[in-house]
C-alpha cells in the first residue's frame, strides 16, 4: 500500500490528482489557500487505464497505420486473412477461391507486391505465401502494423506497395493462460491457446497452439464443387525473452502441419465415379533470434544481430497433376542505429539473404524448360546487401527520412533501392505525408 495526496482544485468541476507523497496527506482549497490536516491515510495501489481506439496511426513519416487487439477483437473469430474484414484500408481477395489461398492488395496492386514481415523480420514469403494470411491465427496477435507505399530500406526492397507487419503475443507479458474455443454452423472448429511464465526477473517464455479442422463439403451452388476447402491445421510456437543488463534476447521456434482438401464431390445428385479432387500438405518449420546490445541509452545507441531460417515442404495434387515444392530460407541482419541529437538520427545495417527454391511438377514449363514426369528445378539465390537512413525530426513538425540500399543478386545482379519519405504536421488535425522510391 502507498500514502498518497488528494489534492482539490475547487473551479467549475471537481478535478482530483493522486501522487506518492512522504509523511502526511493533505487537502488545499485554491478559493481559501487553506491547508487542512487529514491525517495519514492508506489505499490499496491504483492503476490507471487509458483505452485507445482499434486503428490509430503510427508516427514517423510512413504512411502507416496500427491494428490492435481492440479491433482484432471485433471479429468472434479470425486468423491474419479474416482481420481486415472489419477494417477498409486493407482488401484481401481470394486468388483461388477452390483452396483458399488469400492475397492482401494495397494500392490496388495484387499481393506480390507487399511485403509481410513477423515483429519486422521477413517472413511467409515464396512458397508460403498462397496461403500466409491463414498461418498467423488472430489470437495469437497482439497488433497488425500497415505501412502503404515505399517502405523503409531497413527490412529490404521488397516492399513496393507496401508492409504488413505482425507483432505477437509477448512471453514478457503478464503471466496467464487463454484458451478460446470457436465454433460455426459450417462445420469449422477452432482451438487456441496462449500461456506465458516468467521464470525468473530476467527470463520468460510462452508456448503459442491453434489448431483448426473445417471437415465440411460445401455446395452451396449445387455445381458439384466444394465452395470452400477442407482444412485441419497444427500450429505451434514457443517463444523466449532473456535480459542480462545491457544485452537483450528474443528467440523462438515454430511448425505448422497443415492438409487441404477440395474438387468435386458430386453433380447434379449423383456421385462422380473419377472426381477431380485436390489436396495440399503442407509443413513448415522456422525459428529465429535477436540480440541487441545498447550502448547509450541517453542517444538510444544500440546494435542489433537478427536471423532466421525456415523450411516449407508442400505435396500438391490437382486431380492427375502434381507439384512438389521445397523451399528454405536463412536471413540474417546486422545494424547500428544512435540518435546524433534530438533532431537528428541514423541507422546503419547489413544484410544477407539465401533462398533455396526446389520444384519437381508434372509435364510444367519452368523458365522455358519442359520438365518431365518427375523431373526437378531447383534455383537457388544469395543476396547480400547493405543499407544507410537518415531521419531529422524538428518536434514532430516536419519529419524526413532518406534511406538508400545496394543488393547484389547472384542471379539479376546488382540494384539501388533509394527511398525519401516527408510528413509536415501544421496542426494536430492536418497532415501532409509525401514519399518517392524505387
Amino acid at each position: 500500500m502507498k500514502r498518497i495526496t488528494l489534492i482539490t482544485t475547487l473551479l467549475s468541476a471537481p478535478v482530483f490528482a493522486i501522487a506518492a507523497m512522504g509523511q502526511q496527506a493533505v487537502s488545499t482549497d485554491a478559493a481559501t489557500d487553506t491547508l487542512t490536516s487529514f491525517g495519514d491515510q492508506y489505499i490499496e495501489e491504483v492503476e490507471v487505464v487509458r483505452k485507445r481506439g482499434g486503428i490509430s496511426r503510427v508516427g514517423g513519416p510512413e504512411n502507416a497505420s496500427m491494428i490492435n487487439k481492440d479491433e482484432l477483437f471485433k471479429a468472434a473469430c479470425c486468423n491474419l486473412g479474416e482481420s481486415f474484414v472489419t477494417n477498409p484500408s486493407v482488401d484481401v481477395n481470394y486468388s483461388d477461391a477452390a483452396t483458399g489461398a488469400r492475397q492482401i492488395k494495397l494500392l490496388g496492386l495484387s499481393g506480390t507486391y507487399v511485403q509481410m514481415l513477423t515483429e519486422n523480420i521477413p517472413n511467409l514469403r515464396g512458397a508460403a505465401a498462397p496461403y500466409a494470411l491463414g498461418y498467423v491465427p488472430g489470437p495469437w496477435m497482439n497488433s497488425i502494423q500497415v505501412s502503404k507505399g515505399s517502405s523503409s530500406v531497413r527490412n529490404g526492397y521488397e516492399s513496393i506497395t507496401g508492409q504488413i507487419n505482425v507483432e505477437y503475443l509477448k512471453p514478457e507479458d503478464k503471466e496467464g493462460l487463454t484458451v478460446n474455443l470457436y465454433g460455426d454452423t459450417e462445420s469449422r472448429f477452432e482451438a487456441n491457446a496462449d500461456g506465458n511464465i516468467h521464470l525468473s526477473d530476467n527470463l520468460s517464455t510462452e508456448l503459442l497452439a491453434h489448431f483448426e479442422n473445417r471437415w465440411g463439403h460445401h455446395d452451396g451452388n449445387g455445381d458439384g464443387f466444394q465452395d470452400m476447402p477442407g482444412v485441419r491445421q497444427y500450429n505451434l510456437q514457443n517463444r523466449w525473452k532473456l535480459t542480462a543488463g545491457r544485452y537483450l534476447l528474443h528467440a523462438g521456434i515454430g511448425l505448422i502441419d497443415e492438409e487441404r482438401t477440395t474438387g468435386q464431390t458430386s453433380h447434379s445428385g449423383h456421385s462422380v465415379e473419377n472426381p477431380y479432387t485436390i489436396s495440399i500438405n503442407t509443413g513448415r518449420y522456422e525459428g529465429y533470434m535477436k540480440h541487441a546490445y545498447i550502448i547509450n541509452s541517453e542517444r538510444n545507441a544500440s546494435m542489433a544481430l537478427i536471423a532466421s531460417a525456415s523450411m516449407h515442404a508442400s505435396d500438391a495434387r490437382f486431380g492427375l497433376k502434381t507439384y512438389d515444392v521445397n523451399e528454405k530460407n536463412v536471413y540474417a541482419q546486422l545494424l547500428y542505429e544512435t540518435d546524433i541529437t534530438d533532431m537528428h538520427k541514423i541507422a546503419v545495417g547489413t544484410s544477407i539473404n539465401h533462398d533455396y527454391f526446389g520444384q519437381r511438377i508434372n509435364g510444367a514449363v519452368v523458365n522455358g524448360v519442359t520438365l518431365t514426369d518427375g523431373a526437378r528445378h531447383n534455383e537457388k539465390e544469395t543476396v547480400p546487401g547493405a543499407y544507410a537512413q537518415y531521419t531529422f525530426d524538428m518536434h514532430h513538425k516536419l519529419t524526413a527520412m532518406a534511406g538508400l540500399r545496394i543488393d547484389h543478386s547472384n542471379l539479376y545482379g546488382t540494384f539501388v533501392t533509394p527511398r525519401l519519405h516527408l510528413k509536415w504536421q501544421p496542426a494536430d488535425i492536418i497532415g501532409l505525408r509525401a514519399s518517392a522510391g524505387k
